[in-house]
């Protein structure tokens, strides 16, 4: 493992030694003459003026029975909060900053949190969100290879399982960024488990000892991750099928009943969007003009339904998935990506795509295209 760099001038050696002297009640020249200083050493680290020799260290953390971390008031490791706010800190400047002034911060923060892997996760997606600000390939590749290497890190050095697996989708996510789609397979280990049925066994399990509460909360959540799965999929078998119309309208349609079945109109994922957007194109390359710029209008009348600010959160049918966002989430129920970079993306989504150029004279989409760049 590789020692992680701390800058002394950032500790608090001296507000510890000051506050831990304070509680045992002993003067400045008691814990001098323990440690076999002069009175006017132990002023000066007090006051910040100097530091104690590194000797002095381990002496200094006995003496006052706590680990010589907590005498530098260094911890390697950062809260969920800390995480969390240290994101939304970092993602908004990359909206508002130069990329190359926020990702210096980001490095430097990597360097400092080196074995807080919940940490390095969150910058590996922060990271992934805003590659597409970089406007050479060479550093976006550069982006890619770091995260890469960020995400073997976390796989080799991590304890937690929950980690590990996270880790490992990252490192999927830039290996596929790059176009090694033979190491995403193999990442991924390119092996479909058949359903095993545990949730309904832990489900269960809950009922069994009465928790309803639990069993519900539990159903609920693991619900919800399987409509998304579901709609996401189904964007997926939709582009996949561009060339079939029949079967093209049908799964369309399908996706349409799970978002609005659901209420996924209100809950903020990709898919809910992306859909219209496969099913427009999908319909220019059958020549079905009036039938892309109808998935245009979905997919412009949902953007526009979005509340801003922008975060996760259920709805009247999912309850429970805010409690389980901010519990399970390294950023909570905030959006990985700033809500200024959000907007751009939902116009440039459709102003932008290279499939939409033979919509450009039509009126009905440029009629979408000024009410989606009013959306506030």
């Amino acid at each position: 493992m590789l020692l992680e760099v701390i800058d002394i001038k950032a500790l608090n050696i001296g507000r510890c030694v000051f506050q831990k002297r304070k509680e045992k009640g002993i003067t400045q020249k008691q814990l001098a003459d323990y440690i076999g200083v002069s009175k006017a050493s132990v002023s000066k680290w007090e006051s910040g003026l100097s530091y104690p020799d590194v000797l002095l260290l381990p002496e200094l953390a006995t003496y006052f029975n706590i680990s010589v971390d907590e005498l530098l008031g260094y911890s390697p490791q950062l809260t969920r909060e800390d995480i969390k706010k240290i994101y939304n800190k970092l993602s908004h400047e990359f909206a508002v900053k130069p990329f190359d002034e926020v990702m210096e911060q980001c490095n430097k923060l990597i360097k400092k949190y080196y074995s807080c892997f919940p940490f390095l996760l969150s910058m590996i997606k922060l990271l992934l969100n805003y590659s597409t600000l970089v406007k050479t390939e060479v550093i976006k590749k550069e982006i890619f290879q770091q995260c890469i290497l960020l995400s073997k890190r976390i796989k080799e050095e991590s304890e937690n399982i929950s980690d590990i697996k996270n880790a490992n989708t990252m490192e999927a996510l830039a290996e596929m960024a790059l176009g090694n789609s033979e190491e995403v397979i193999r990442l991924l280990d390119n092996k479909l488990a058949p359903y095993s049925g545990d949730d309904v066994i832990l489900i269960n399990a809950y009922k069994m000892q009465g928790k309803t509460a639990q069993a519900n909360e539990v159903n609920q959540i693991l619900l919800y991750n399987n409509v998304i799965n579901t709609l996401t999929l189904l964007n997926n078998y939709l582009s996949l099928n561009i060339m079939d119309p029949v079967l093209f309208e049908n799964i369309y349609s399908q996706g349409i009943q799970i978002i609005d079945s659901f209420q996924l109109k209100e809950i903020l994922t990709n898919d809910v969007l992306g859909i219209h957007i496969v099913a427009a194109q999908g319909y220019l390359i059958q020549q079905k003009k009036e039938k892309a710029i109808d998935a245009l209008e979905q997919y412009v009348n949902t953007v526009c339904s979005i509340q801003f600010p922008l975060s996760f959160r259920g709805n009247e049918y999912f309850t429970k998935v805010d409690k389980w966002f901010e519990d399970n989430n390294c950023i909570g129920t905030n959006t990985p990506i700033d809500g200024i970079t959000i907007k751009k993306i939902f116009v440039n989504t459709v102003t932008e795509n290279p499939a939409f150029t033979p919509l450009r004279e039509d009126e009905r989409y440029n009629l979408l295209v000024k009410k989606l760049k009013k959306v506030r």
